[in-house]
């Protein structure tokens, strides 16, 4: 089976977007010998229909979307992306927006250790940073606060959820370290996601409700994630 991955579903206001796709199997990334694009707008119109996807040698497909066409804000616009292998194609469909500011992550991988300084001496072998658990832990949290019916890039700065990042980047290597329930590693896990739903619930955040650039909240107070959702 193969697995299609979208670096960034964000793309910024008047900007070129920058579209990179990976494709794996089995673990190792795939290499296609050719690969086109399908942009379309929230509304299912093409915008770029076949244009010329460039692949590189280890298999990465690189596209520029020109600014011209971002000079709108788009939710759940679509991206189509056909490539072959072995002569067979393939299609991969994703989701992205158009935003005026893009929800960055600023958790490096010593704000881990600063947080938990003996965690160094416990990564796996092979491995010399937890790079790769900040960076899932960010997409992670960004999904929670979609899924609670917010736009994650409508946060505007990304030290609000800076903890939270934190904090879920522990919930995964502690579960991931953890070889039974008995074992301390688990009771760290329970405690870090303990941590992790607490301070979700109750992160007060600073919203651009109207995509105007400035902060706001939509009905003039202050709102946490853990209130009930709203659609937008």
């Amino acid at each position: 089976m193969k697995i299609e991955r979208l670096t960034d579903d964000q793309a910024v206001k008047d900007v070129a977007y920058p579209i990179e796709v990976k494709v794996y199997e089995n673990g190792v990334q795939v290499v296609p010998t050719s690969a086109t694009i399908t942009l379309k707008d929230p509304d299912g119109t093409a915008q770029v229909t076949a244009g010329t996807v460039s692949v590189a040698v280890a298999g990465t497909m690189t596209y520029s979307l020109s600014a011209t066409y971002t000079a709108t804000l788009w939710e759940n616009a679509i991206m189509e992306i056909t490539y072959v292998v072995s002569t067979v194609s393939y299609k991969a469909v994703f989701l992205f927006d158009v935003v005026l500011n893009a929800l960055k992550c600023d958790v490096m991988d010593d704000d881990l250790k600063a947080y938990a300084p003996l965690i160094a001496d416990d990564i796996w072998s092979g491995s010399t940073t937890y790079y790769k658990q900040i960076d899932e832990a960010f997409r992670v949290v960004k999904r929670a606060i979609k899924d609670k019916g917010k736009r994650p890039h409508m946060l505007i700065d990304g030290g609000q959820v800076r903890e939270l990042v934190i904090l879920k980047s522990f919930c995964m290597i502690c579960f991931d370290f953890s070889k039974s329930p008995e074992d301390i590693w688990w009771a760290r896990y329970l405690k870090f996601k303990e941590e992790y739903d607490s301070a979700f619930a109750s992160l007060i955040i600073k919203y651009d409700a109207d995509e105007s650039g400035t902060i706001e909240t939509e009905d003039g107070e202050d709102t946490t994630l853990g209130q009930i959702n709203f659609q937008r």
